[in-house]
Protein backbone atom coordinates (compact mmCIF):
# COMPACT_ATOMS: atom_id res chain seq x y z
CA UNK A 1 0.00 0.00 0.00
CA UNK A 2 2.93 2.04 0.88
CA UNK A 3 4.18 1.41 -2.87
CA UNK A 4 1.64 2.53 -4.23
CA UNK A 5 0.46 5.68 -2.13
CA UNK A 6 3.96 7.67 -2.41
CA UNK A 7 4.16 7.96 -6.46
CA UNK A 8 0.47 9.31 -6.23
CA UNK A 9 1.59 12.19 -3.52
CA UNK A 10 4.62 12.60 -5.92
CA UNK A 11 2.42 13.44 -8.47
CA UNK A 12 0.51 15.73 -6.50
CA UNK A 13 3.15 17.26 -5.58
CA UNK A 14 4.67 17.51 -9.09
CA UNK A 15 1.68 19.05 -10.28
CA UNK A 16 1.46 21.61 -7.49
CA UNK A 17 5.12 22.60 -8.18
CA UNK A 18 4.36 23.05 -11.85
CA UNK A 19 1.20 25.47 -11.13
CA UNK A 20 3.17 27.12 -9.52
CA UNK A 21 5.86 28.16 -12.04
CA UNK A 22 3.37 29.07 -14.32
CA UNK A 23 1.79 31.25 -12.06
CA UNK A 24 5.22 32.78 -11.46
CA UNK A 25 5.85 32.83 -15.10
CA UNK A 26 2.35 34.02 -16.03
CA UNK A 27 3.43 37.03 -13.39
CA UNK A 28 6.78 37.50 -14.97
CA UNK A 29 5.46 37.64 -18.59
CA UNK A 30 2.62 40.03 -17.01
CA UNK A 31 5.15 42.41 -15.83
CA UNK A 32 6.45 42.52 -18.99
CA UNK A 33 3.22 42.78 -21.02
CA UNK A 34 2.51 45.68 -18.50
CA UNK A 35 5.89 48.00 -18.50
CA UNK A 36 5.30 48.11 -22.22
CA UNK A 37 2.00 48.86 -22.10
CA UNK A 38 0.43 46.54 -23.92
CA UNK A 39 -2.96 45.62 -23.06
CA UNK A 40 -2.91 41.33 -23.26
CA UNK A 41 -2.26 39.47 -19.91
CA UNK A 42 -1.58 35.79 -20.06
CA UNK A 43 -3.41 33.71 -18.03
CA UNK A 44 -4.50 29.62 -17.37
CA UNK A 45 -6.75 28.30 -20.28
CA UNK A 46 -8.03 24.85 -20.05
CA UNK A 47 -6.17 21.98 -19.14
CA UNK A 48 -3.17 24.36 -17.72
CA UNK A 49 -2.07 26.05 -21.05
CA UNK A 50 -1.22 29.67 -21.14
CA UNK A 51 -3.53 32.04 -23.09
CA UNK A 52 -3.22 35.74 -23.82
CA UNK A 53 -6.40 37.44 -23.32
CA UNK A 54 -6.98 41.35 -24.34
CA UNK A 55 -7.93 43.50 -21.30
CA UNK A 56 -11.45 44.82 -21.63
CA UNK A 57 -11.73 48.01 -23.29
CA UNK A 58 -14.49 50.32 -24.28
CA UNK A 59 -15.32 50.00 -28.30
CA UNK A 60 -15.78 53.29 -30.43
CA UNK A 61 -14.51 55.02 -33.39
CA UNK A 62 -11.27 54.98 -34.40
CA UNK A 63 -9.07 58.60 -33.49
CA UNK A 64 -7.31 58.58 -37.21
CA UNK A 65 -9.42 60.14 -40.21
CA UNK A 66 -10.65 58.19 -42.73
CA UNK A 67 -6.96 58.14 -44.93
CA UNK A 68 -4.81 57.73 -42.40
CA UNK A 69 -7.05 54.89 -41.09
CA UNK A 70 -7.03 53.89 -44.92
CA UNK A 71 -3.36 53.69 -44.84
CA UNK A 72 -2.99 51.85 -41.63
CA UNK A 73 -5.46 49.45 -43.06
CA UNK A 74 -3.20 48.69 -45.56
CA UNK A 75 0.22 48.46 -43.81
CA UNK A 76 -1.78 45.87 -41.71
CA UNK A 77 -3.23 44.14 -44.35
CA UNK A 78 0.39 43.79 -46.03
CA UNK A 79 1.76 42.05 -42.95
CA UNK A 80 -1.21 39.91 -42.54
CA UNK A 81 -0.44 39.07 -45.94
CA UNK A 82 3.07 38.04 -45.25
CA UNK A 83 1.82 35.88 -42.30
CA UNK A 84 -0.73 33.83 -44.80
CA UNK A 85 -3.66 35.70 -44.29
CA UNK A 86 -5.44 36.78 -47.06
CA UNK A 87 -8.19 38.65 -46.22
CA UNK A 88 -7.84 41.37 -43.40
CA UNK A 89 -10.95 42.81 -42.04
CA UNK A 90 -11.25 45.04 -39.15
CA UNK A 91 -13.73 44.18 -36.77
CA UNK A 92 -13.83 46.92 -34.16
CA UNK A 93 -11.48 49.45 -32.56
CA UNK A 94 -11.02 49.69 -28.69
CA UNK A 95 -9.86 52.79 -27.34
CA UNK A 96 -6.93 52.49 -24.24
CA UNK A 97 -6.40 54.91 -21.85
CA UNK A 98 -3.02 56.61 -22.88
CA UNK A 99 -4.93 57.29 -26.29
CA UNK A 100 -3.95 54.39 -28.49
CA UNK A 101 -6.17 52.27 -30.33
CA UNK A 102 -6.52 48.71 -30.32
CA UNK A 103 -7.66 47.50 -33.98
CA UNK A 104 -9.32 44.40 -33.77
CA UNK A 105 -9.60 42.21 -36.98
CA UNK A 106 -12.01 39.89 -38.20
CA UNK A 107 -11.11 36.11 -37.08
CA UNK A 108 -12.62 32.71 -37.27
CA UNK A 109 -9.95 31.34 -34.86
CA UNK A 110 -9.27 33.45 -32.37
CA UNK A 111 -8.33 37.46 -31.87
CA UNK A 112 -5.95 39.24 -33.97
CA UNK A 113 -4.94 42.51 -32.56
CA UNK A 114 -2.65 45.74 -33.91
CA UNK A 115 -1.87 48.69 -31.13
CA UNK A 116 -1.72 51.48 -33.10
CA UNK A 117 -0.10 54.80 -31.88
CA UNK A 118 -2.06 57.83 -33.79
CA UNK A 119 0.63 60.29 -32.63
CA UNK A 120 3.42 61.28 -34.89
CA UNK A 121 4.85 59.24 -36.19
CA UNK A 122 2.28 56.80 -36.11
CA UNK A 123 3.45 53.79 -34.62
CA UNK A 124 1.44 50.07 -35.17
CA UNK A 125 2.69 47.30 -32.98
CA UNK A 126 1.61 43.40 -33.96
CA UNK A 127 0.07 41.08 -34.43
CA UNK A 128 -0.59 39.94 -31.41
CA UNK A 129 -2.68 36.49 -31.30
CA UNK A 130 -5.01 36.56 -28.34
CA UNK A 131 -8.08 34.05 -27.21
CA UNK A 132 -11.10 35.51 -27.12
Amino acid sequence: MKNVLLPVLALFALSACSSTEVSSGHAAANAKLEAQGLPFRWSAGEGGAAVMRLLPLPVGPTKADARTAEEILGGIRKKEQGNGRTDAMLQEVRQMQDGREVWILQSLTGGIAYVVGLKTPIRVQGPYNYAK
